[in-house]
């Protein structure tokens, strides 16, 4: 089972997936992104990257100087790549009644190809369960690709089911679990 989120920014794609990946406790394995704040003035600062088996690492910063640039956000490759791909590694190798969680396949971690590899090997794998947010627009040809993906529930986010959806959601994947 592979499930597709996307929304608008902002409309909470991560604070559903911490939801699911609390439900799930140890059946989750994968990564999610959460917004870096100023402490003092409440604006966004940076993005870090946070895993299952709790590493975390800031990876994208106005602060960072860098070839790859989403906006003002200067993205240190590397950093997301030592967090984020030992788990979806580790996906690949593991047991069944594991759900992988990858937030998200946006602009700033698709500059990693080893990523992006992983990714693709993970969604066309039929044994794996799949929950992987994606933004609502096309950004690049994996995004696209996952939003067409054989067989996926897609699942628009919104300000009107945000509160709910990830019953329906962690219902969907224990009874693909059994």
């Amino acid at each position: 089972m592979k499930i597709v989120i996307t929304g608008e920014p902002g409309v909470g794609k991560t604070t559903l997936v911490k939801k699911l990946v609390q439900m799930l406790g140890d059946r989750a394995v994968g990564f999610w992104t959460e917004e870096i704040r100023d402490k003092k003035t409440g604006k966004r600062t940076g993005f870090k990257v946070i895993n299952t088996q709790g590493q975390e690492v800031v990876f994208a910063s106005k602060f960072f100087t860098s070839r790859h640039l989403v906006g003002s956000y200067g993205v240190n490759v590397e950093r997301f790549e030592k967090v984020a791909l030992p788990v979806l590694e580790e996906a690949i190798k593991a047991e069944k009644d594991k759900v992988v969680v990858i937030d998200e396949v946006g602009k700033m971690e698709l500059f990693s190809r080893p990523f992006r590899e992983l990714v693709r090997q993970i969604l066309h794998d039929p044994t794996k369960r799949v929950v992987v947010t994606i933004p609502i627009r096309d950004v690049h040809p994996l995004v696209k690709e996952i939003r067409r993906l054989k067989g996926a529930v897609l699942i628009e986010l919104t300000l009107e089911n945000r509160e709910r959806i990830h019953q329906d959601i962690f219902q969907l994947l224990l009874t693909s679990l059994r």
